[in-house]
């Protein structure tokens, strides 16, 4: 008999197969970041660069910049420290529908330190949350279109041309 699959699988394949992992330190990493507050704020800005970035601002035509930045709000939160707060598909599933390449990573990945630096946020204290986000790397990059698939049936897949000037 098949055991019945809860929101809660996606999470454990992440921590287990995902190199993502809770440690007992990180509730205090949280606590030192400055906790909720520390986090809306660098998504707060970080979601204000990725709207007005040439490039990346095309992933998000049909998505609410609020919306975005309570999802990964949320979802940073739980990985960081914070409790189960985060309660949507893990970064692999949501993601599936979107190309996303090794330069788009690092485009993302270089506006996170900015915004972790224009919140005030201490190098010391940046380096755990960006060495985080780079473990995303192999779930999100795709290395061709053909990798992508809707996460439902008339789901568009998304695939942002390159501006020639950024």
């Amino acid at each position: 008999m098949q055991q019945a699959r809860t929101p809660y699988d996606g999470w454990r394949y992440l921590f287990e197969f995902g190199g993502i992992s809770l440690m007992s330190s990180e509730s205090a990493y949280f606590v030192k970041l400055g906790g909720r507050q520390t986090i809306e704020r660098v998504h707060e800005i970080f979601y204000g660069k990725m709207y007005a970035h040439p490039w990346l601002k095309q992933f998000f035509v049909a998505s609410p910049r609020k919306h975005q930045e309570s999802q990964q709000s949320d979802f940073i939160i739980s990985i960081l420290g914070g409790g189960p707060v985060y309660s949507g598909r893990i970064p692999k599933h949501a993601h599936t529908h979107l190309f996303i390449t090794d330069e788009i990573f690092d485009i993302r990945h270089g506006l996170l330190a900015e915004a972790l630096h224009d919140a005030g946020v201490s190098d010391e204290l940046a380096e755990p949350w960006l060495r985080r986000d780079e473990k995303f790397r192999t779930m999100l990059v795709k290395q061709s279109i053909g990798e992508c698939e809707g996460r439902y049936r008339t789901e568009e897949i998304i695939a942002p041309h390159k501006p020639a000037i950024m």
